[in-house]
């Protein structure tokens, strides 16, 4: 390899003893001189007075003199773009061809207890507490009867094509205060009326 001098036109060979950044690209640190005999002037560029013309580290970075400083007054990232980590699965999720290579007889019944002792799935840690959900990847030659906590939109229209029966097993109910509980039940009375009223109205018309 050759290597062109930055001064003359002529060609050096590319050596070990020769190496070395480009001039001017890299600059030596000043050293910041302490009074008038350092020849930067009476307070070598630190200022007058204040933490900062003072030995020692100096304030963190982001330090506004006490008040609240602005990476804090502005509101956070959400998510993991922000640092947090990703949420937990909420199911478990399957394929129609895992269920078809599972080799499944007809009229038999597809849960979570049947694809783990047919080791399609084989959940562990948190995952063993997930419900089920069927996802439409692939096909289903076969009559099933498939329960399951979801089905996605194309498995639904797949298993319905290949007559499978399909059953959507209840979630755990979310825990709810008594007091709003009992705001909830008045609002679906009160709309439940609202909703007679208005076909009673266009019946009469």
């Amino acid at each position: 390899n050759v290597v062109r001098s930055s001064g003359s036109s002529s060609e050096t060979r590319f050596r070990l003893d020769n190496l070395g950044p480009q001039p001017g690209s890299r600059k030596k640190a000043k050293r910041k001189g302490r009074g008038h005999a350092a020849g930067q002037g009476g307070s070598c560029g630190f200022g007058m007075r204040g933490q900062k013309s003072r030995s020692g580290p100096g304030v963190m970075k982001g330090f506004e003199g006490g008040q609240m400083p602005l990476y804090r007054r502005i509101p956070k990232l959400r998510g993991i773009a922000g640092g947090m980590r990703a949420g937990l699965p909420k199911y478990v999720p399957v394929n129609l061809r895992d269920i078809e290579v599972a080799g499944f007889k007809e009229g038999e019944e597809v849960s979570i207890k049947s694809l783990k002792e047919k080791g399609i799935i084989n959940p562990s840690g948190r995952e063993r507490r997930l419900p089920l959900k069927i996802l439409g990847e692939g096909e289903l030659s076969t009559k099933l009867q498939i329960k399951a906590r979801a089905f996605s939109g194309q498995a639904k229209e797949k298993l319905e094509a290949a007559g499978c029966s399909i059953t959507v097993l209840p979630g755990r109910k979310k825990y709810v205060k008594e007091s709003v509980r009992k705001n909830l039940a008045r609002a679906d009375e009160y709309f439940a009326k609202k909703r007679a009223a208005a076909a009673g109205e266009t019946e009469s018309a």
